[in-house]
């Protein structure tokens, strides 16, 4: 095509512009500031609110337990008691049960038995196995 042949196009603008502003969009900044503003203010509002929760109460100790992999096991272990109703919630003081929750973290123990295989010393080993039958027999008895 020739460039004689075409006809122009023309190029329409159709934001909607506040009377006060002009068109090259000077008021966009200050628009765009005030509300980065407004969300700086209900950012510190909720950033105070969650360090108030976020707080520990001075008189309590927080427990200091080595990771390893045997408070992990014992860990599970507690859980999953929990959810068979065996031990009651702590915070609660109420015994619940969730068989379907108690399944999951018996078979999540049962997964890490095998992944580890060959690589857990005797003691571990011996605890991973203790502690699934101990979980299978209690869940049995509370299935049925």
């Amino acid at each position: 095509m020739s460039e004689k042949n075409e006809k122009p196009f023309k190029v329409v603008d159709k934001r909607k512009v506040a009377d006060s502003e002009n068109e090259s969009g000077v008021g966009e900044e200050t628009e765009a500031k005030q509300a980065s503003a407004e969300k700086e203010t209900a950012g510190e509002i909720n950033s105070e609110k969650a360090q108030e929760k976020a707080q520990p109460v001075q008189n309590e100790e927080i427990p200091n337990f080595e990771a390893d992999f045997a408070t992990f096991i014992y860990s599970l272990n507690t859980q999953a008691l929990l959810f068979m109703g065996k031990i009651p919630n702590p915070i609660s003081k109420k015994y619940e049960k969730d068989l379907g929750t108690a399944k999951y973290l018996i078979d999540t123990i049962d997964m890490l038995s095998k992944k580890t295989k060959g690589n857990l010393d005797e003691n571990e080993a011996k605890l991973i196995e203790n502690v699934l039958y101990d979980l299978r027999m209690a869940y049995i008895s509370e299935k049925k």
